[in-house]
């Protein structure tokens, strides 16, 4: 039966430091705090007590120690915060660090340049013919095109079911394989129109002039503004395995619930290089017709 509510489990990866305690059951101290906050907060408190006390800040004047230990309190309680992901804000300071400089900021793709920073960034050693992408770090992967059930207009029993469905199904899970589910809003896929048209095409019989211009104005229709300006959501399923043997399991596991059910998955299709790459474009280049491709910028 499903659940009427769910919630994120905790990570198995915490430590000591990332357990919260609450330190009083009313106002703001109610909240509660991991341990690693409240000792970056101890650890800044003292650290500013002794640099106010026994540096030359102490031989300063009075509004000036008030002014710096204002300061020093408000950095103390910012880099002190959590974020979304239950982390200090203070561990983002050498990544802040390391983005300060110009260079860290452009990744050029010039032939003459040095391509270890456009590799490092994309982590892929490349993609064979029928789409199996090949990381850096040694894993194997797949793309597909998925199609789910989810809908504001279920019914309740089907909205219970697809819910059962999809808690049966990550209970079978391999966890030597990593599901990667990929949103994104791209311009609508005309295959299937084009198709058509090209069928029309070449099943009419009387050539006519006003019938050729008609089929044109149609194709440029749907390449022009409906393949080109109009976009739509596209869901992607990316399959990560450690290994090859990983993978293959993990496809068979995928494979199994689209055969078996359409509750969770009605539609899976294995992407090839060309669809897996214009896939990755939207990443690493983006959908915008003003970008450069990256072929253009290599050349």
């Amino acid at each position: 039966m499903a659940k009427s509510f769910y919630k994120v489990p905790a990570s198995i990866a915490r430590s000591f430091l990332d357990h919260e305690i609450t330190l009083s059951k009313g106002g703001w101290a109610a909240k509660p705090s991991p341990i690693k906050q409240l000792l970056f907060f101890g650890g800044g408190a003292l650290a500013l007590l002794w640099v106010t006390t026994s540096t030359f800040v102490s031989s300063a004047s009075a509004g000036f120690i008030a002014m710096f230990v204002i300061w020093g309190l408000a950095v103390i309680v910012y880099f002190g915060g959590m974020t979304k992901t239950k982390e200090l804000r203070a561990m983002s300071v050498p990544a802040l660090l390391a983005y300060v400089p110009a260079t860290s900021r452009h990744v050029y793709t010039r032939r003459s340049s040095n391509p270890s920073d456009f590799y490092s960034m994309v982590g892929i050693d490349g993609i064979d013919d029928d789409g199996r992408i090949h990381f850096s770090d040694g894993g194997e992967g797949q793309v597909y095109l998925v199609v789910g059930s989810a809908s504001y207009l279920l019914f309740d029993e089907d909205r219970i079911g697809i819910l059962d469905r999809v808690d049966a199904f990550w209970r079978k899970v391999d966890s030597n394989c990593e599901w990667a589910t990929i949103t994104t809003k791209e311009p609508q896929r005309i295959y299937h129109q084009v198709a058509n048209l090209e069928r029309r095409n070449q099943a009419l019989e009387i050539r006519d002039p006003d019938l050729i211009e008609l089929q044109n104005e149609q194709y440029d229709i749907l390449t022009q503004h409906v393949g080109g300006k109009f976009t739509s959501i596209h869901q992607y399923l990316l399959l990560k395995g450690k290994t090859t043997d990983a993978l293959r399991r993990s496809h068979m596991v995928l494979q199994a619930e689209v055969e078996g059910s359409s509750l969770m998955i009605k539609e899976a299709t294995v992407l090839d290089k060309a669809e897996s790459q214009s896939m990755l474009q939207v990443f690493y280049q983006g959908i915008d017709d003003e970008l450069l491709s990256l072929n253009a910028s290599l050349s």
